[in-house]
């Protein structure tokens, strides 16, 4: 949801299955939990919704968490090293002795650089919830740098299922 979203770890964290609209595909973000501290009602892309309906629970929250972001971030790093993926880990990703090669602000820039050059400024602004221009400006300059070479990038073969509308 991370990457399809671009949403930030406490929009997902605070997501709660009352504010979450399958059928017409659509999420309230809230102020609460949100950076914007405001709410806003989000388009959920297709695949984002068809997991989602995969995610029966109880809970209110569709992602319930009872513990600290370092616990979380501990997790992600687990789950991403049985998945295999190994780099070598740099200051910004080193937390504590835990080192991981992606955190949960990597999956929302991989979101703004890939769409970029995908939507209008405004759709992109408006989808990351940048108060700013200039924010959100900064990810469409990277990605003109980038086009080339993301043209040749491997998408992984869940991304590409069709999913029906």
């Amino acid at each position: 949801m991370g990457y399809m979203t671009g949403w930030r770890i406490s929009d997902m964290l605070g997501l709660k299955r009352a504010d979450l609209d399958l059928t017409a595909g659509t999420a309230v973000t809230r102020a609460e939990d949100n950076k914007g501290n405001r709410d806003e009602l989000v388009k959920l892309h297709p695949v984002v919704v068809e997991h989602l309906r995969t995610l029966p629970s109880f809970d209110p929250h569709v992602f319930p968490w009872n513990h600290n972001r370092t616990v979380l971030q501990r997790q992600f790093a687990t789950v991403q090293e049985a998945a295999k993926i190994r780099m070598p880990c740099d200051a910004q990703h080193k937390h504590s002795r835990f080192c991981y090669v992606y955190g949960f602000h990597d999956l929302r820039r991989a979101f703004a650089t890939m769409n970029a050059d995908k939507l209008t400024p405004d759709a992109l602004q408006a989808l990351m919830r940048h108060k700013s221009y200039s924010t959100t400006q900064v990810y469409i300059n990277m990605s003109r740098q980038m086009d080339a070479a993301v043209a040749s990038l491997h998408v992984p073969e869940v991304l590409r299922k069709a999913v029906a509308p």
